[in-house]
C-alpha cells in the first residue's frame, strides 16, 4: 500500500510537491533509473539496499536530480519508508544538513517516533491536497530534529551552531517577513544572546543582518529581472515599498530605480 499527500500551490521558501509512505515490497523499489526531483527517504522499519549499500531502520538516503538510482527491500526483512519529494533547487541546501555519506548518500536519524507520527498522519489523510506552505510546515516538523542531530555531531561552539542555524533559517525564509522574535523562538535562545553572537560574528544586529541579506537579494532582482520595485519589495517580505526603498537607499546611496538604471546588466 502507498499513502501520500500532495501540494496544489507553490511555496517560494522551499517547494515540497509530495510526502508519502509505503510499506509493501512491491512499491518500495525503484530502478535502475533517473528522476528529476530531490527525494529524501526515511526507513521506519526493516531494511533494504540503495545503490548497492545496505540501509536499515533509523537510516535514510538522499536522491538528487539526474542521479543514477536503484533501491529495493530486503527479501527477509523488507523495509517500510517515508519519503519527501521536492522540485526546488534550494533542496540542495537542505540536503547539506543531513551530513550524509558523500559516496552512498546514506544518513542516520534518531527521531523515529516523529517520523512514525508523520506516517500515521499520512495514512489518516491519504490523497489529500495541501497548500505549499502547509507542506513545508509538515516537512519542517521533523526536519528540525535532523538539524539538531547534525549540530550535535559538529565539533563547534554553541554560538557557531546557533549562528549557522539562524543563517540557514534566514536564507530559507528570505522572501518572507523574518523577525528577530521568530529567530529566537526557532533557536530557543534569548534575544540578548542572539544579538551578542551576531554582533561578534557579523558586526551587525540580527535585524540588520536580515535586512542586509534582503537587500543583497534585491540587488540581484533589480539587475537580473524585470520585476517592478513594488513587486521586489513584496517578494522580499517588506510590508511597504517605501520602507524597502528607504532601507535600500540608506545601504547603497541610491534609490532602487536609480540602482537598476546604473547597474542593469541588460543595458
Amino acid at each position: 500500500m502507498r499513502y501520500g499527500i500532495f501540494s496544489n500551490s507553490y511555496c517560494p521558501i522551499l517547494n515540497i510537491t509530495s510526502i508519502g509512505y509505503a510499506e509493501h515490497p512491491s512499491v518500495t523499489r525503484f530502478g535502475p533509473g533517473i528522476r528529476s526531483s530531490y527525494i529524501i527517504h526515511y526507513v521506519i522499519s526493516g531494511k533494504g539496499y540503495f545503490n548497492g549499500s545496505p540501509v536499515t531502520k533509523g537510516q535514510g538516503f538522499l536522491i538528487t536530480p539526474n542521479m543514477q538510482e536503484e533501491y529495493y527491500p530486503d527479501k527477509n526483512e523488507p523495509w517500510k519508508f517515508l519519503w519527501i519529494i521536492s522540485d526546488d533547487e534550494k533542496s540542495a541546501i537542505v540536503f547539506n544538513e543531513f551530513k550524509a555519506d558523500k559516496s552512498s548518500k546514506i544518513f542516520s536519524f534518531n527521531y523515529l517516533d516523529v517520523i512514525k507520527s508523520t506516517r500515521d498522519f499520512l495514512i489518516e489523510n491519504n490523497q489529500k491536497i495541501y497548500g505549499g506552505y502547509e507542506m513545508l510546515q509538515i516537512f519542517l516538523s521533523f526536519f528540525k530534529y535532523q538539524q539538531n542531530l547534525t549540530y550535535i555531531k559538529e565539533n563547534t561552539s554553541a554560538a557557531d551552531l546557533y549562528i549557522e542555524a539562524a543563517v540557514n533559517y534566514i536564507e530559507l525564509n528570505i522572501e518572507n517577513s523574518v523577525t528577530v522574535n521568530e529567530l529566537t523562538k526557532f533557536l530557543g535562545i534569548s534575544q540578548p544572546y542572539l544579538f551578542k553572537i551576531f554582533k561578534l560574528r557579523f558586526s551587525l544586529s540580527p535585524k540588520q543582518y536580515i535586512i542586509d541579506q534582503k537587500l543583497k537579494r534585491a540587488k540581484v532582482l533589480l539587475t537580473e529581472s524585470n520585476l517592478s520595485v513594488t513587486n521586489i519589495a513584496n517578494s522580499l517580505g517588506f510590508e511597504e515599498v517605501l520602507s524597502f526603498s528607504k532601507a535600500f537607499k540608506l545601504k547603497t546611496g541610491l534609490s532602487p530605480q536609480n540602482y537598476r538604471n546604473t547597474h542593469n546588466k541588460k543595458t
